[in-house]
């Protein structure tokens, strides 16, 4: 590609599927806000699914840009803190758990992505030989990395489901929610993993400038 202006890079076809999420995500709240369950849970669904387009696309037609990563990012970010704050109200007694949930995606994804770009890579999903065996599992199977997130996402949609149906249908959503579970602990140990291996590298880029007598503090 040549001669590109920024206003090509906001039509990249993977960029137009991320509006898209932003589209759908709206509908789903306001679904959500007006107790319109069925279309919640359709325009979530679809959203989390063209999660996987817009990369898939990306790298097909040659349109990966850091514009396309952060509102990738973003709008994941968006998507599951209003899911879960919406949660919090269905099932006041686990409030602090959503909190907690929403907090540590925030926070992990955030430190992780700080971190890799301090140190020159790429994006928040670039992976060396020094980086946590779980995190490259993670972030390096690109269909890990969807099962992941799309069971953890199914697992909240689900137990939001749940919350409108009755009989079978109830018992049914209630089993798949049984089934997406374990997905979602493993995900959100992977948060934590990521938190903390993030917060290690940048404390350790810190230690190694201040041991040689260049002070990071002395730069802002």
């Amino acid at each position: 590609m040549a001669n590109l202006s920024y206003v090509d890079v906001f039509w990249f076809v993977p960029n137009l599927i991320g509006y898209s999420r932003i589209a759908l995500t709206a509908i789903a709240v306001y679904s959500m806000y007006f107790e319109h369950p069925y279309i919640m849970f359709a325009s979530y669904a679809i959203s989390e699914l063209l999660d996987a387009a817009d990369g898939y696309y990306a790298r097909k037609l040659g349109q990966c840009s850091k514009f396309g990563e952060v509102l990738d990012m973003v709008t994941d970010r968006c998507t599951t803190t209003v899911l879960l704050t919406y949660l919090a109200q269905l099932y006041p007694k686990l409030a602090l758990v959503f909190c907690f949930l929403i907090s540590l995606d925030i926070s992990s994804h955030y430190m992780q992505m700080y971190s890799q770009l301090i140190t020159g890579k790429t994006n928040h999903k670039q992976m060396d030989e020094s980086a946590h065996w779980i995190l490259k599992a993670y972030y390096t199977d690109r269909r890990v990395l969807f099962g992941f997130c799309f069971g953890n996402e199914a697992f909240f949609m689900l137990i939001y489901l749940m919350e409108y149906l009755d009989g079978f249908c109830f018992y049914f959503v209630s089993f798949l929610a049984l089934l997406a579970f374990p997905i979602c602990v493993i995900k959100n140990t992977i948060n934590v993993i990521q938190l903390y291996e993030s917060a290690k590298d940048l404390a350790k880029r810190d230690a190694a400038q201040l041991n040689t007598g260049n002070d990071p503090s002395k730069k802002n």
